[in-house]
């Protein structure tokens, strides 16, 4: 994939899987047809399967650079695991050798930031070795928002193994369990370059990590959105969110503060053009994508 630069700092997508998924009208429970039909012209077919309006999404991870650090956002969903979706059940893919073509080796890895703890952004935290689960990345210390890992945490006192889709056994808890694990806040910053921000409501502690360097300015928003459907509809929460209203708030709240401070916003599951800078338009706003 293509190198992007933020000053002197560099950022590379690079992906796990990518396909099409759920018709839109289960993907969000506001879904209104012809609201969604006056943009789908652009949509297709990158962003929506031709013929059947399923959306297109891709599972990928941020390689980021900052001169100091190598960071890794979002570990994807992580090789030879159970997963109740078919499509991501055991899976085994080159995804290591993908990153090691980036010149990202795993031993390369300073810190691994997940946006949340979903089962499709905490995978590659761990692999299989010899039956156990251990960390992928064994020089880096795993951040994970306090607020998000202590509700997974209490999910877990009744939920057991099922806790995420069996993720929080397989690929949080050894993080914690090997010493891996940083709780942090907001205020926390790993690099000199880079900022946390608080946005609930996909997950209670959902967050995004800006990255600022040379005026430039990049924002890793998770699943703070899931489509670019939701640029010009950001009410449109996804079945997925927790609180489907907070999500909305936050949502509105993350591309304005991209449209004020013109940030590249990278989210986790745009595939094709799959950044770009957020202008507004009436009351939402409008993608202008970042092709290079």
């Amino acid at each position: 994939m293509p190198v992007r630069k933020i000053g002197n700092a560099t950022i590379e997508k690079v992906e796990e899987i990518c396909g099409a998924g759920f018709k839109p009208a289960r993907m969000f429970p506001r879904f209104d047809q012809e609201a969604f039909d006056a943009q789908k012209g652009w949509m297709v077919p990158d962003h929506v399967e031709p013929g059947s309006d399923r959306l297109v999404g891709s599972v990928h991870t941020w390689i980021v650079k900052t001169g100091r650090h190598t960071i890794l956002i979002d570990t994807c969903l992580g090789n030879h695991k159970d997963r109740h979706n078919p499509g991501w059940n055991r899976l085994n893919t080159p995804f290591l050798e993908r990153l090691s073509a980036c010149g990202c080796q795993p031993e390369s890895v300073d810190f691994v930031m997940c946006t949340h703890l979903h089962v499709d952004h905490v995978g590659w935290n761990t692999k299989l070795e010899n039956g156990r689960w251990v960390p992928t990345f064994p020089n880096a210390k795993y951040l994970f928002a306090r607020r998000e890992y202590a509700h997974w945490e209490n999910e877990h006192k009744t939920q057991g193994k099922e806790t995420n889709g069996g993720s929080f056994d397989d690929s949080v808890l050894p993080i914690v369990e090997a010493g891996k694990a940083v709780m942090i806040d907001s205020d926390h910053q790993p690099d000199p370059l880079l900022t946390i921000k608080d946005y609930p409501g996909h997950t209670p502690g959902s967050i995004a990590i800006n990255l600022r360097d040379g005026g430039k300015q990049a924002c890793f928003s998770g699943d703070i959105m899931h489509h670019p459907i939701q640029v010009y509809h950001p009410d449109w929460s996804s079945q997925f969110c927790s609180d489907q209203e907070l999500s909305a708030r936050s949502r509105r709240k993350l591309l304005e503060d991209c449209s004020e401070s013109n940030a590249l916003l990278c989210p986790a599951h745009f595939p094709g053009a799959n950044a770009g800078h957020i202008k507004p338009a009436g009351d939402a706003f409008k993608i202008e994508w970042d092709k290079i």
